[in-house]
């Protein structure tokens, strides 16, 4: 996951220029390479001296456009002619982050202030970083840019596999395709949930025995039917075949009220697919959204550039406005890489009561492990994105505290940071999705490079 970042380093063209301060901005490339690859960076280069010619700026951007970067860093060592940087980042056609540092007999500064009030004027987004090659603070800004512009640029060129039409009427789940095309650079393909429990059935007894053998070391217990865990394992199965075969970058999929009464429900499917591991070994975290919540499965996407996933889909189920804590879960819909361990985790029998069941369901029981979380949820108001963000504290308790809402469901107790009132003042939708660790800066980067308006609660 780690962002594509190409590193350009400039100055002013001319001849006139005293040999050491030339030589000095090419000692500057080197160290703006050295220091991006020490926070994680994959760095791409186009050549191995610096640019300065407008036809050097639209030569190297060529070469890295062709190298699909995500994101551009503008190392400016001293004076510059800012139209050469605007050149460069209408070819290169990602986030740009002009770098800069003042140093004796070094105006970076000034360089630095011009290029980026460039882009200002041309509508390219940016951001301005000023920092010594060896400052952790600036090292920090650099890196929650670069995986914040990362995570959005990401998503251009995704699939997202929609099974099903919207469920149970909720406005906040369903979207205008192009829409999202036009805004996200996310496509969206559609597949039946019919057509996917067809191919369960075609899946082989032996295939889904010996995934089940798995499951039965691997958790804790196993306390539901062995009639619907067969039936489940083959869901996700299936479901993972068809990830793979039409080539779904990430999937969300209808299941409630339709399939109780006559299949069972996606839950083992949706915790294996978010989890990083299966009965084949370690495996990308695929986000499943659920209830074909468009709004919801991007979100998580977004969240999953940023952190690698896994992922979490849940209902705002119960809050305690004295304690401000927040009860998280939807159905049975949980990765179980959110539990402590996977031998923390009973799969049990799912009925809710509000459907009619053929065979019933299956849910991984647990409660989530403590942890900073950063949780996260895209909305519209009035037709204008938004994206709520608050952050909060994983609280652990025994497994009988499950009982005060649902004993069967897995299930996050969330300290929140905010205020109470600010919180119930932005609810606008029962769905929100969770990451563990502070991703918030991150996010607001996305946001301002997708033209989302943050409604980030403190």
């Amino acid at each position: 996951m780690k962002p594509k970042v190409g590193l350009i380093t400039t100055m002013a063209p001319g001849s006139t220029w005293p040999d050491e301060v030339v030589n000095k901005v090419k000692r500057d490339y080197k160290e703006a390479k050295t220091a991006l690859e020490t926070v994680r960076m994959e760095v791409i280069t186009a050549s191995d001296d610096i640019s300065r010619t407008n036809e050097e700026m639209t030569r190297h951007g060529k070469i890295l456009r062709n190298q699909d970067i995500e994101v551009l860093v503008v190392y400016v060592g001293t004076w510059t002619y800012s139209n050469t940087t605007v050149n460069l980042a209408r070819i290169v056609g990602v986030p740009v982050i002009i770098w800069t540092y003042s140093a004796p007999g070094n105006i970076g500064i000034v360089g630095g202030a011009i290029a980026r009030g460039a882009l200002d004027e041309v509508g390219i987004t940016n951001t301005l970083i000023y920092g010594d090659f060896d400052d952790k603070k600036t090292l920090k800004k650099l890196h929650t840019w670069c995986v914040g512009c990362a995570a959005a640029m990401k998503l251009r060129g995704t699939t997202l596999g929609m099974g099903g039409s919207r469920s149970m009427g909720m406005y906040t789940t369903h979207v205008d395709p192009s829409e999202i095309s036009k805004k996200f650079g996310i496509d969206i393909a559609g597949w039946d949930q019919g057509v996917l429990i067809e191919k369960s059935k075609e899946i082989p007894d032996d295939r889904a025995y010996e995934f089940y053998a798995w499951m039965k070391e691997e958790f804790g217990q196993i306390k539901a039917k062995e009639e619907v865990m067969i039936a489940q394992i083959k869901m996700y199965l299936a479901l993972k075949d068809l990830v793979k075969e039409k080539e779904y970058d990430f999937v969300c999929v209808k299941c409630m009220p339709d399939l109780p009464s006559y299949h069972t429900t996606f839950c083992v499917a949706h915790a294996f697919l978010n989890d990083k591991s299966d009965a084949y070994g370690e495996k990308e975290s695929i986000v499943c959204g659920c209830e074909a919540d468009v709004n919801g499965a991007i979100t998580m996407q977004m969240l999953k550039n940023i952190c690698g996933g896994p992922t979490m889909f849940a209902d705002f189920l119960l809050y305690n406005e004295r304690e401000n804590m927040v009860t998280l879960c939807n159905c049975g819909s949980q990765p179980t890489d959110f539990a402590r361990s996977r031998k923390d985790v009973h799969w049990v029998h799912e009925r809710l009561v509000e459907f009619d069941w053929k065979i019933g369901g299956a849910s991984p029981q647990y409660v989530a492990k403590p942890g900073k979380v950063t949780m996260a949820r895209l909305g519209r108001i009035d037709g204008e994105y938004i994206m709520l963000v608050l952050a909060g504290e994983a609280v652990t308790y025994p497994r009988e505290k499950l009982a005060e809402v649902n004993p069967q469901q897995p299930q996050a107790f969330i300290k929140l940071n905010c205020e109470p009132d600010d919180f119930i003042g932005e609810l606008r939708a029962n769905h929100i999705h969770v990451a563990y660790g502070d991703h918030i800066k991150e996010l607001e980067v996305l946001c301002k490079v997708l033209g989302i308006r943050p409604i980030i609660l403190k």
